[in-house]
């Protein structure tokens, strides 16, 4: 379901990322390097401060956020890549 809401729709995103980290035994802090693709970039700075709540570890992972046409109406995408040391 899309949301229409960015704060909304950024909070399903992490909250979904964080739920598929755990299932692999691993935490937020895991994840290395992330991709955000905003369907608006007059979103970023609602997007941004909801983002920094959930990564609060140092060092951060390394992001790259691009403006996307993105599909089935959706605002934001993620794309994050985890480590989990053996």
């Amino acid at each position: 379901m899309v949301v229409e809401d960015i704060e909304l729709h950024t909070r399903r995103v992490l909250e979904s990322m964080k739920a598929i980290l755990e299932s692999a035994s691993m935490r937020m802090e895991n994840v290395v390097k992330v991709t955000v693709y905003l369907a608006d970039l007059a979103d970023y700075s609602k997007f941004n401060e909801i983002y920094n709540a959930y990564f609060r570890t140092d060092p951060l992972p390394a992001r790259t956020t691009v403006g996307s046409n993105l599909l089935l109406g959706a605002r934001l995408e993620i794309d994050a890549i985890g480590y989990k040391p053996t």
